[in-house]
């Protein structure tokens, strides 16, 4: 049966103050045969620098009959291709990501009335070299793509970056714990119990759902699109318990 071991009011003050300032939570306990320890979480963030990215794009085109409105996707996105390969992209970092037709329809005076078929073909383009990534979709958009569904942005190698996350982690657990058995009276011990509670290893999503006109499709501004990529953030987090002498 685990016993909850009490300190004195002024001890356990500073050990609450202490905690705050490492942005860490703390629990004491006295295990079974007498065995006092500390369990702390510890926390390690790391950013870096995006270097890869996907975007995802479509044509979306309508006619009054299915085989027109498939045609003029077809025609459209052939351009759309070409174009963004023309640019610097890779053919095989090309993937249909969804297509789609259907008719639409809407009521009038309780009536359904059906309208123009629509096409909707949506294409993944995944690029290892991010400094493409406002060409591709300046010429992507000049070639007829009139949606642009997401851009995001990820590290190519985010391994090196979660291990000096959990490091950190560690360290920082690590560290709380031993200030609070000095400001205790106590000395820190060997670590019983260690396990990472979370792990935030994200993209970064900058662009979402962004449809553009004719006049935008046609536009012929020598202006690139501005396209910051930022820093990935890397977050962990850690429950450790420690011994107390």
């Amino acid at each position: 049966m685990k016993l909850t071991k009490t300190l004195k009011a002024g001890a356990a003050l500073l050990a609450v103050t202490a905690i705050s300032a490492l942005s860490t939570s703390c629990v004491v306990r006295q295990y079974p045969a007498g065995k006092r320890s500390v369990t702390v979480q510890g926390t390690g963030s790391v950013a870096v620098e995006a270097d890869r990215a996907l975007i995802q794009l479509s044509v979306i085109t309508s006619a009054k009959e299915a085989g027109a409105a498939a045609a003029l996707n077809a025609e459209r996105m052939t351009k759309v291709q070409e174009a963004v390969v023309a640019a610097g992209c890779p053919k095989d970092a090309i993937s249909t990501e969804n297509y789609s037709i259907y008719q639409e329809s809407d009521y009038v005076n309780n009536r359904r009335v059906m309208g123009d078929y629509k096409v909707s073909n949506n294409i993944r383009i995944f690029l290892k070299d991010k400094s493409l990534v406002s060409t591709i979709i300046d010429e992507a958009i000049k070639a007829g793509a009139n949606s642009l569904s997401s851009l995001t942005f990820s590290v190519s190698n985010p391994e090196l970056a979660i291990k000096e996350a959990r490091t950190k982690a560690v360290q920082n657990a690590h560290e709380a714990a031993k200030l609070i058995a000095g400001t205790a009276g106590a000395e820190l011990g060997k670590v019983l119990e260690i396990h990472e509670l979370t792990g935030n290893y994200s993209s970064r999503k900058v662009i979402s759902n962004t449809m553009f006109g004719t006049s935008a499709m046609s536009a012929g501004s020598s202006d690139e699109t501005p396209v910051s990529s930022g820093k990935i953030s890397f977050d962990v987090t850690v429950d450790a318990t420690f011994e107390l002498k």
